[in-house]
């Protein structure tokens, strides 16, 4: 980001009231946690195990079913 996108875009927060810029402050942060959720790499062993889930064609796995079955 240049200095002057910078100035423009402090400007312009300048001009806004109070309540406005507590919401561009929300939207800023909305917009870097979709960011890094878009440039997360899935891991490669990952993407295996779900391959291989959908080929076999299994059923998901029932977390309570097993928390269940481990108090008995």
């Amino acid at each position: 980001m240049t200095a002057t996108t910078i100035k423009q875009v402090n400007a312009k927060l300048k001009s806004l009231p109070d309540a406005l810029v507590e919401e561009v402050e929300k939207y800023i942060d909305f917009l870097a946690f979709k960011h890094s959720q878009e440039t997360q790499e899935i891991p490669e062993w990952h993407k295996e195990v779900v391959l291989k889930r959908i080929k076999d064609k299994k059923a998901p796995v029932d977390a309570f079913a097993m928390l269940d079955n481990l108090e008995r």
